[in-house]
């Protein structure tokens, strides 16, 4: 039979170099509402949808691109969750969202094969119909609306 050897006192113990407290600066505090987005980006997106959210949100800062272009706003991002609550996508759709260079959100997807655009920018929403090949301009307050007239149309 054979037995463990009793654990060395300094076995359990933090090195020198990790007893510092972290800097709290660099501890991300997500606001109280994050956990239900990410849920919601899931949902209506897909993991596809929310990781490129996801990297949106993290990893294109001040500056990102070849045009040194803009950050995600955070106007364009509260109107496009307003937006996306409300929709209602068709069944087995694939939307496509893309980040603009003035930091805005692009929403894209197709519906009885009509392709459908929306864009959140810093200052207003867009929206392309390919069917009708007319655009319009709304006020990030009618993203909830906009949403649910889409899902309807």
């Amino acid at each position: 039979m054979t037995t463990i050897p009793a654990p060395q006192s300094g076995v359990y113990t933090l090195g020198e170099p990790l007893r510092n407290d972290a800097p709290v600066a660099a501890v991300y505090t997500p606001p109280p509402n994050e956990a239900a987005r990410e849920e919601l980006l899931l949902q209506k997106l897909g993991a596809r949808g929310w990781g490129r959210m996801h990297h949106f949100r993290y990893f294109y800062r001040p500056e990102w691109g070849a045009s040194n272009c803009r950050p995600l706003s955070p106007r364009a991002t509260e109107a496009f969750y307003r937006f996306v609550n409300c929709l209602e996508l068709p069944a087995n759709c694939v939307p496509s969202l893309f980040l603009t260079d003035d930091g805005g959100l692009e929403l894209r997807w197709e519906k009885n094969g009509t392709d459908v655009q929306v864009e959140f920018s810093p200052t207003a929403i867009e929206l392309y119909l390919s069917d009708r090949a007319a655009e319009s301009c709304f006020a990030h307050t009618d993203a909830s609306r906009l949403g649910r007239e889409l899902s309807q149309r």
